[in-house]
């Protein structure tokens, strides 16, 4: 490349980068003109293209202008290197995170289109594959509801240090035949839990069981879903089915899809068998 002056107004044409952008580039020391004349003219070298190419495309994955100016001042091959390394498992990250947020989107609209499909306070079969969960500790029944609601705020916690926030959102098992004989007018859950994608690291799970349940979808509050708990009684009374003692709350509609309670729609799901005849 042939080395020679030209002003700021030709290199900003030539480079791509305003002169606004050379002048504050100038003032945080990141990248000064090649000669000042007597009369205070700034001008640059061609040769500098190179320099200011660097510049920008160290902004655009993600350095800091302080960043830049190490950089540029101190550049070598190992340091280039381990620069490089590190943005790379930081974009890496990034890029995970996008796709559980992808994910949460697709998870959020299948389960809408689904609330729309289903009528509420009738009982369906479902076959349900294995799910990896992980649970919240164990609250027990006789429990004061400020534990169930400091159980519910430790389990919160840990989606986000886990970064499982993203994901589906918090669900509930229920000792519903004890709920139905209880005066609890509030569903209570004896555990919290979150559904999990299906690739998993380094990290114990439990899981809800393969195999058919009935479930039913209730409308209201996430507190009103055991008022729909008698419909399981009545349907298996008259088909003779055996009903397992935990109920699975999972939210289609909730908090982040709908302003009025009122609207919320849940999945109440229980794992069932035939009679023995």
């Amino acid at each position: 490349m042939d080395n020679f002056y030209v002003s700021p107004t030709e290199f900003a044409s030539i480079s791509g980068v305003s002169r606004q952008t050379l002048i504050f580039y100038e003032k945080k020391g990141i990248f000064l003109p090649a000669y000042k004349n007597e009369k205070g003219y700034r001008f640059y070298l061609m040769s500098q293209l190179d320099i200011i190419a660097t510049i920008q495309s160290l902004q655009k994955i993600g350095l800091s202008l302080e960043e830049i100016k190490d950089y540029i001042e101190h550049r070598n091959a190992q340091s280039t290197y381990e620069l490089f390394s590190n943005k790379i498992n930081t974009l890496k990250e990034i890029i995970t995170t996008y796709h559980k947020m992808i994910n949460m989107m697709e998870t959020k609209c299948q389960l809408i289109t689904k609330a729309n499909q289903i009528l509420t306070d009738m009982v369906y079969i479902e076959y349900r594959d294995e799910i990896k969960i992980i649970k919240s500790d164990y609250i027990p029944f006789n429990s004061k509801e400020i534990n169930q609601y400091k159980i519910l705020g430790e389990h919160i916690k840990y989606r986000k240090k886990q970064n499982h926030s993203l994901g589906h959102a918090i669900s509930g098992m229920v000792e519903w035949k004890k709920m139905l004989k209880s005066k609890r007018k509030k569903t209570f859950y004896q555990y919290y839990y979150t559904i999990l994608d299906n690739q998993l690291e380094d990290e114990n799970y439990d899981i809800i069981p393969s195999g058919n349940y009935l479930v039913i979808y209730h409308k209201g509050t996430y507190e009103t879903s055991y008022q729909s708990y008698h419909l399981f009684l009545d349907y298996a009374k008259k088909n003779h089915l055996v009903l397992d003692d935990i109920a699975y709350d999972e939210s289609l509609i909730d908090e982040l899809t709908e302003a009025n309670p009122q609207n919320y729609i849940t999945q109440i799901s229980v794992k069932f068998k035939k009679e023995l005849e």
